[in-house]
């Protein structure tokens, strides 16, 4: 389903948000350190994405393996003309978000006030439309890129996550007062990106349909106070979230190594039971991943 695929510019967007409600102010005064900054990336990153490059380098030892895990582990790797590994493949959303860590001091001075925001993120379109129509088509790139793997032509996503940070209250005061109107609008513009067209007189305008929709959905979250979504269950889940997203396909391959899904004959059953079987081993293993880093910091 396509429409699942684009939910990581969703990410991208909260990834923009959450890092501007993190460290914007403390990066415009200046009152953070810039050593600091980049340090707690690396830290809360590299160590549980070694482990996984090391184990994926063990299940299909390969140069080509070896060669793209010891690129990935230095976190650089979104800024390759062709971010398109095969180890650890679904870490290109890693290598784009890391690129946008990178470069967040120049992202502050682009959203340093509202007004600029706004027109970097106007220019950041215009770039994302000419890599479409010109610097990522085949007189540039290999046969098998794949756009959205490029930081440059997901910049608007993580500018407009910084965009609904700087209009955050005014955001949260108008869905606090109009909650329905709000609630409807957000309805309204889901139905219409599915009932739209990815592509209009030969123009992709996926970039344009998942813009409006994420950033609508961002602010209704802002004033929304949502039990259903917003409890001790999703909480949980949500602080193992990039764990899981980086660490499936590693604990996948180890299923199918194992091969206990090959004795059963049914599609259904064997999708269901892989499906349970992985979400399962992701809970329990990163449980106890945690609860261990945490056990060598108290030692500390």
């Amino acid at each position: 389903m396509p429409s699942f695929d684009y939910l990581v510019y969703l990410f991208m967007i909260i990834s923009g948000f959450g890092m501007c409600n993190g460290y914007y102010q403390k990066l415009k005064t200046g009152t953070y350190s810039i050593d600091a900054f980049y340090s707690k990336r690396y830290k809360r990153t590299v160590p549980f994405f070694a482990l996984l490059i090391l184990l994926n380098c063990v299940i299909e030892f390969t140069p080509k393996t070896v060669c793209e895990g010891l690129m990935e582990i230095t976190m650089l790797f979104g800024f390759l003309p062709n971010n398109t590994l095969s180890t650890i493949g679904v870490a290109w959303t890693l290598g784009a978000i890391f690129a946008f860590y990178i470069i967040f001091p120049f992202i502050v001075f682009l959203l340093y006030s509202p007004k600029r925001g706004i027109v970097s993120f106007v220019i950041s379109l215009v770039i994302t439309y000419m890599c479409q129509c010109y610097f990522m088509t085949e007189r540039f790139v290999t046969e098998n890129f794949v756009m959205r793997h490029s930081f440059l032509y997901c910049l608007p996503y993580f500018l407009i996550g910084g965009i609904v940070y700087l209009y955050k209250d005014e955001i949260e005061r108008f869905v606090n007062q109009f909650k329905v109107i709000s609630l409807c609008v957000v309805l309204a513009l889901t139905v219409g990106y599915y009932i739209t067209p990815d592509v209009i007189n030969s123009i992709n305008i996926v970039v344009i349909k998942t813009l409006i929709l994420y950033t609508g959905w961002l602010g209704l979250a802002l004033g929304y106070d949502n039990r259903l979504m917003n409890n001790k269950f999703t909480n949980y889940i949500s602080n193992l979230s990039m764990e899981m997203y980086l660490s499936h396909m590693v604990v996948f391959r180890i299923v199918e190594k194992i091969g206990i899904m090959e004795r059963i004959e049914s599609p259904v059953i064997r999708y269901m039971t892989t499906y349970l079987l992985l979400v399962m081993l992701l809970v329990m293993g990163l449980t106890i991943y945690r609860k261990a880093i945490n056990k060598l910091d108290e030692l500390r």
